[in-house]
């Protein structure tokens, strides 16, 4: 697939996902205690986190590999990320001040992970910042990690483009 398509591919790909974030239903209440609804969070980051490392283990193994996969894995992170603390925030308004809608949650998660931190939102409860602490953790460990990846892809692809060009002027 030449390089053109598969990045209106990826950025349809990420309007789905953005999409599917904006509609997926989280307003429903349970019987399910807190341990339980806690124990299936932390299961779906898990599920998203392995998603990620084992997509940068693909880039590790073949440097040849396109880095599509590992973009879209770090994309599913966050929402998942942003799902859970507006979940959590629809079940419980105090554990969030200022935070009222799904853009909030996305906002907050996305200056969470970017460590900016305005404080126009923050975790007020211990339950939102045991979710935060997770969500720091997994930046750090997991996102990073990626974010170290497509670094060294991107700066191994420049370094051969160049080298390219250079041999065609040469010829």
């Amino acid at each position: 697939m030449r390089g053109w398509h598969r990045m209106v591919r990826d950025v349809l790909l990420v309007v789905v996902a953005l999409v599917l974030y904006f509609v997926i239903p989280v307003g429903f209440h349970t019987d399910r205690g807190l341990v339980e609804r806690g124990f299936v969070s932390i299961v779906c980051i898990g599920l998203v986190g392995a998603l990620v490392i084992w997509q940068v283990l693909l880039q590790v193994d073949d440097p040849s590999r396109r880095i599509d996969g590992l973009l879209l894995s770090m994309v599913a992170g966050v929402l998942v990320f942003a799902l859970a603390f507006y979940r959590l925030h629809l079940e419980d308004g105090s554990q969030f001040v200022g935070m009222s809608t799904r853009i909030d949650s996305l906002y907050f998660t996305m200056t969470t992970l970017l460590t900016v931190g305005y404080g126009d939102i923050n975790a007020s409860g211990q339950v939102a910042r045991v979710l935060v602490l997770l969500q720091m953790v997994f930046n750090v460990v997991v996102i990073a990690t990626a974010a170290s990846t497509l670094n060294s892809r991107v700066r191994e692809n420049a370094a051969r483009r160049a080298e390219a060009r250079r041999e065609r002027r040469e010829a």
